[in-house]
């Protein structure tokens, strides 16, 4: 926690978020009564007793982090990002990612999820083991299926069939959570079962999940999600509903503060650079987000992530890599007057709260 006067850089606190255009609800807001804030939240904040995190080389206990921070949706199959078309072969593609996540964790990076959009090959596994092993990152495998149409052989199957099959996979390949689970804007009848299957297999295994919701600004997409892991009982702390921060049409943030209140994670979880098929969603936006969230008490529940998928990000061709999160936009939160044991809750707490689960025993 800073205790600088920020007049001393000759801009004040007020006129820095007037700057950002974020009004005095910012300057109460960094000002509440913690108790208040608190008493708002929903969530318990602390981890329960035995409580893993479990990464493609083994379970780590949340502790294990120290004082650094995990991102919960990032991509890190270079072949699935196309970065060899523009690196000499796969070995130096891996190395380059390699690279990437040592220089983040050298600012605070301690964990990684990697999303996953189908079912891994043994080479995607191997490489990933690779990539923890030489980087010195936790690397946690998020598995599943993306979108509409999947793979017939799977789809084909009942929703507790493809539960079991999604189970199997994850004992077998070491899953760390589901996701990235996503629905298109207008929700395919089999993106709800595929959704309705990975709730019950989080029932059967306790895995955190977390999900993709259109870039293009779909607040009932996120709501629909919502319902479903609900309605069968998906235990709300361990359900992040994703790429909130793309959401246009909710300038008070009316979606996200619903989502949390139920319990759940809210996922901005595209900051810091553009996004293709959200061009309108910049962080100016994502910034009031959170500040509005933060004004209603939900600081337990934001999660912060880039969902780094495209090589010009790479800090090798000028972008900030894995450190998206924390050297661009981050200092924007600041700005905004949010203060740093709040930035720390949301990078460290409550990411580690997220991923931290208690595996259930096979029945």
């Amino acid at each position: 926690m800073t205790t600088r006067d920020d007049r001393s850089e000759g801009l004040s606190r007020r006129d820095a978020l007037r700057l950002l255009g974020l009004g005095s609800g910012v300057v109460a807001a960094s000002h509440a009564d913690p108790g208040v804030a608190a008493a708002q939240s929903t969530t318990r904040t602390a981890v329960p007793r035995g409580a893993i995190i479990r990464t493609v080389l083994k379970d780590v206990s949340p502790g294990s982090l120290g004082t650094g921070h995990a991102l919960f949706h990032e991509h890190l199959n270079v072949r699935d990002l196309g970065a060899q078309k523009l690196l000499d072969g796969e070995g130096r593609s891996d190395q380059t990612i390699i690279d990437e996540l040592r220089a983040s964790a050298r600012e605070g990076l301690r964990c990684i999820v990697d999303a996953a959009t189908s079912r891994r090959s043994d080479e995607q596994i191997a490489r990933l083991k690779k990539i923890a092993m030489q980087s010195g990152v936790n690397v946690v495998m998020g598995g599943g299926y993306f979108l509409a149409p999947y793979p017939k052989d799977v789809i084909q199957m009942s929703e507790d069939e493809i539960a079991d099959h999604l189970t199997q996979d994850a004992n077998d390949q070491r899953w760390g959570a589901f996701g990235e689970i996503g629905s298109s804007m207008e929700m395919h009848a089999d993106e709800r079962k595929m959704h309705r299957a990975v709730a019950k297999a989080h029932l059967r295994t306790g895995l955190p999940i977390f999900t993709h919701t259109p870039h293009e600004s779909c607040a009932k997409c996120a709501l629909e999600q919502m319902d479903i892991h609900e309605s069968l009982g998906v235990d709300p702390q361990k359900l992040c509903i994703g790429h909130l921060g793309d959401i246009l049409d909710d300038p008070k943030a009316e979606t996200h503060k619903s989502i949390a209140k139920r319990g759940a994670f809210v996922g901005i979880d595209t900051v810091g650079h553009f996004i293709p098929s959200a061009p309108t969603s910049g962080d100016f936006m994502k910034v009031r987000m959170i500040v509005a969230l933060l004004d209603a008490g939900y600081e337990d529940h934001i999660l912060l992530s880039s969902d780094f998928a495209h090589q010009d990000c790479l800090q090798r061709y000028w972008g900030a890599g894995y450190s998206t999160v924390t050297g661009i936009f981050v200092p924007k939160l600041r700005m905004a007057g949010v203060k740093e044991a709040t930035i720390r809750k949301i990078l460290v707490d409550n990411s580690r709260r997220f991923l931290a689960y208690t595996p259930k025993r096979a029945t």
